[in-house]
């Protein structure tokens, strides 16, 4: 599950966005460097913001966010579009995407809004920028939806198509165009799907696979494509006892050699869990993997915080930074460069 603009005119460059948790590894460096999470939060309650904008998120204490109404109950994938400037946040409870606008201050103001009574329990999303298509995850009906020309959606709306998989997605990464897929529940599972804006309607077999050693129940995930490295969370128990601290996050390096038609099991190249990682929940991740800064971000619902390590974590350690929350993070998406 990432860049940064700060001024209009960058818009104009040629960016590429990939995933809620990602950045374009083909994207020139601008002049300044930056770091934004956008935080998308599950709360019903008609009081809370449901958007909160850390900036400058690569800090050792997390500054006072800023917080947004963005109308969206339960909402849950978030991701920005550096070249449009736009950011898109889906509501599970309401069934609709909205977009919002950046401000050259980082403040968002509303932009469209469409609903789609057919999506029935959207995750997460990922956005193909040079096609205008937008993929949504639903875990209830096993599918991936996907939206054309999805910036400019407005109204009521259908999914121009519903992928169908063999079994309940959540996380879902975009690189160039192939569509990664955590498959949720006791699968531990990891999906790809290659030239996946070919794949027609109907039930969709991923071209390879891996399965993740001692995995319980995967949601978060994100890929370097420089660096040839997935990160996954593990939520492990969603609710019952211990569920707030048997959480984990998996680094597997050397990551597209894993996948094959076949599936393997395959074993982290590095495993962060413990009491000391406050991790017991942790539904989404994001990596910035500039070597300069090599940070993983964490949305750690139960906890309801947002917690920092570093890439060469391992172990029981704790997080280099922690921001607690009054709400539940429930995706994240960082912009980074």
């Amino acid at each position: 599950m990432k860049k940064r603009i700060i001024v209009q005119v960058l818009y104009l460059l040629p960016l590429f966005i990939l995933s809620a948790c990602t950045k374009d590894d083909n994207e020139p460096m601008p002049q300044s460097t930056v770091s934004r999470l956008y935080v998308s939060n599950a709360d019903t309650d008609a009081a809370v913001a449901n958007t909160m904008i850390f900036d400058p998120a690569d800090q050792t204490v997390f500054k006072v966010p800023y917080k947004f109404d963005s109308k969206l109950p339960d909402a849950n994938g978030i991701l920005f579009n550096p070249f449009s400037g736009t950011v898109f946040q889906v509501s599970r409870k309401n069934k609709n995407i909205r977009t919002f606008k950046v401000n050259t201050d980082g403040s968002l103001m509303q932009a469209n809004s469409f609903v789609d009574e057919g999506l029935l329990s959207a995750r997460e999303m990922a956005y193909d920028r040079t096609r205008d298509v937008l993929y949504v995850s639903s875990n209830i009906d096993s599918a991936i939806y996907v939206y054309t020309k999805a910036s400019t959606l407005t109204g009521t709306a259908a999914a121009f198509k519903k992928l169908k998989l063999n079994g309940q997605p959540w996380g879902i990464h975009l690189d160039n165009n192939r569509l990664f897929v955590v498959i949720d529940l006791a699968r531990a599972e990891v999906q790809l799907f290659d030239e996946v804006s070919e794949l027609a309607v109907g039930n969709i077999s991923p071209t390879k696979k891996i399965t993740i050693n001692g995995a319980a129940r995967l949601h978060g995930i994100t890929y370097s494509a420089d660096r040839d490295v997935l990160l996954l969370t593990d939520i492990a128990e969603a609710s019952s006892a211990g569920f707030d601290t048997d959480g984990a996050i998996y680094i597997i390096k050397d990551a597209a050699a894993q996948f094959t038609a076949g599936g393997k099991v395959v074993s982290p190249s590095t495993t962060i869990k413990g009491l000391n990682t406050l991790l017991g929940n942790p539904v989404d991740i994001a990596w910035d993997d500039r070597t300069t800064k090599d940070l993983i971000y964490v949305a750690e619902k139960a906890g309801r915080k947002i917690l920092t390590f570093k890439y060469l974590d391992n172990g029981n350690v704790k997080p280099s930074a922690i921001a607690l929350l009054t709400s539940s993070p429930e995706a994240i998406f960082l912009d980074a460069r």
